[in-house]
């Protein structure tokens, strides 16, 4: 009696569980068999950047059309390794790609978005991404950004900005110049050497300005502002050919 009474007991617990754990392989099962009925791309194009459409995305998902997704059972392929793919792909910062319960598969991606453009004497020319990501130029799209030049930039052509302190240091000023209104206006060019040396091209005036290195750049470009402010309307916007902002408290200008 009470080895009955405890197999009833064994019973009520065990074959709940059980059967959880049959529905639940049996919808999991259920879900494998679903058909991949559409794709459906999200592409969130960062002011107006066009490096990257759906036609790219879909080529990505199937290896240039030899790996077929449509129509076909979502057990024959990891969507994982699919996102993976898009993700690998140089103007996309980021992607996630999943199915919905109506069987679509979803890619919601987002457009890396250059911030510069480096000028490459010696080969192609490259972008560097609001992430510090060294970017490919396009034969379809052409972003209006700032140019960058000079012999610093020759060993980040092959890796990222963020790779150590120096490019962090420059990258941060670049983003910052491109993030501010009056002076992303102000700049054409900068040219930095292999000492981390800028010299600024105004976009209007003709001044060349001997920036020297990053440090206290917030300064320098205050120092600037005051020349800008004060000096060019009393003088004349071209009086001067060079601004040199290198020293402490100092503004020299020739």
């Amino acid at each position: 009696m009470q080895l009955k009474k405890s197999l009833n007991i064994v019973l009520k617990i065990v074959l709940p569980i059980l059967l959880f754990v049959v529905t639940i392989g049996f919808v999991s099962k259920k879900q494998d068999d679903v058909l991949c009925k559409k794709i459906i791309i999200n592409i969130k194009n960062q002011q107006g950047n066009f490096f990257i459409n759906e036609a790219d995305i879909n080529s990505l998902l199937t290896n240039n059309g030899n790996e077929m997704v449509m129509n076909l059972p979502y057990e024959n392929f990891k969507l994982k390794d699919l996102e993976e793919r898009v993700n690998a792909h140089k103007f996309i910062q980021t992607a996630e790609v999943y199915r919905d319960l109506a069987g679509n598969m979803m890619v919601d991606a987002i457009q890396a978005r250059p911030i510069a453009r480096i000028f490459n004497p010696n080969g192609a020319d490259h972008y560097i991404s609001d992430q510090g990501k060294i970017l490919p130029v396009s034969d379809r799209f052409t972003a209006r950004v700032m140019v960058l030049s000079g012999e610093f930039f020759d060993s980040y052509l092959e890796k990222d900005m963020l790779v150590d302190d120096a490019g962090k240091d420059l990258f941060h000023f670049i983003k910052f110049i491109e993030q501010d209104k009056f002076w992303s206006a102000q700049f054409a060019q900068l040219e930095v050497d292999d000492r981390g040396i800028i010299n600024i091209y105004p976009q209007v005036t003709k001044q060349l300005i001997e920036f020297g290195t990053v440090y206290n750049y917030s300064d320098k470009l205050s120092k600037l502002k005051i020349f800008y402010d004060k000096i060019l309307p009393d003088r004349g916007w071209n009086r001067y050919d060079r601004v040199n902002l290198q020293f402490k408290e100092q503004i020299i200008c020739e």
